[in-house]
């Protein structure tokens, strides 16, 4: 599948690399800016953003599934995490870095960390 260099707009299957951890996910951009993602043990939504030159933002509120005792690096129960990424379109696919705020279930912010992603073009 080709890569559009202005759009992310469609499936991506891709890795995101975080205190020392790497999980996959499986993300869709929408032409009308929405983002829906899925993990192995969470699911969520949010936007994204053109910025010119294959650059692109996108921001993404991730619940855990409710069998998954998710428990943060600090100790804390997770309840879902607050995504913030940066990312650029390249002819194989987009890589990204931002940030991972992590909330408990009374929404206090537990913890926050620096991701980086990268992803390619599913069909």
């Amino acid at each position: 599948m080709s890569v559009s260099l202005n759009s992310p707009v469609g499936k991506w299957a891709g890795t995101v690399t975080h205190d020392g951890e790497v999980d996959e996910y499986t993300v869709v951009f929408e032409e009308d800016g929405s983002v829906a993602i899925t993990t192995r043990k969470s699911g969520g939504s949010g936007t994204w953003t053109a910025k010119g030159g294959g650059a692109f933002e996108f921001t993404v509120r991730e619940v855990f599934n409710a069998d998954v005792g998710q428990i943060s690096p600090n100790g804390h129960r997770a309840a879902y995490i607050q995504i913030d990424l940066a990312a650029q379109l390249s002819e194989s696919g987009f890589t990204g870095t931002g940030k991972a705020v992590v909330h408990g279930p009374d929404d206090s912010v537990i913890y926050a960390t620096d991701a980086e992603t990268t992803a390619r073009p599913l069909s």
